[in-house]
């Protein structure tokens, strides 16, 4: 999770910057409206977002088509609202920056270069966190555990054998 929805809203604000003109022109004409459920507003949404930076596997892997699925839309737009560029929800004013600090237990961080979320966020993290420790997955999207598992599982299995030594 990002430690700041501003943060995440810049950043993903970044990643639609970069879609092709008339996409984001298309996007606009339907958030104008409030129309998010559209086909051809989600459709924009699978191609040109999720399909780049939150599983960049094609076919999705059966798992998360499944999570897909059955993902409880009320609770989701009740934190975040109806759009991905535009947090409205109770999470809107979230901001966990200077809390960090206080996080004080061994922690590893799993970004991605290509995740919704900035991994110089993830790495801004791991800095103010006394015991963490960040991985970047560098070929990974958001769901990095399934298109980048070589680099996820490389940090994640070293970690979780490091606390079971000490337990």
């Amino acid at each position: 999770m990002a430690a700041s929805m501003p943060s995440y809203v810049k950043y993903v604000n970044t990643l639609r910057a970069a879609l092709p003109a008339d996409v984001q022109k298309t996007m606009e004409q339907y958030e104008a409206k409030g129309d998010y459920e559209a086909p051809e507003y989600q459709q924009i949404i699978m191609t040109q977002l999720y399909a780049k930076h939150i599983c960049r596997l094609d076919p999705w892997p059966e798992p998360v088509m499944r999570a897909m699925r059955f993902a409880n839309q009320q609770v989701y737009n009740t934190m975040q609202g109806p759009s991905e560029f535009t947090v409205t929800g109770n999470i809107k004013n979230w901001d966990r920056w200077n809390d960090l600090h206080r996080i004080d237990v061994p922690t590893l961080l799993i970004g991605s270069r290509y995740g919704t979320m900035s991994a110089d966020d993830i790495q801004k993290m791991g800095s103010l966190m006394p015991q963490a420790r960040v991985a970047i997955c560098e070929n990974g999207s958001h769901l990095a555990m399934y298109d980048d598992q070589e680099a996820y599982f490389n940090a994640l299995v070293p970690f979780l054998r490091e606390r079971r030594r000490k337990t």
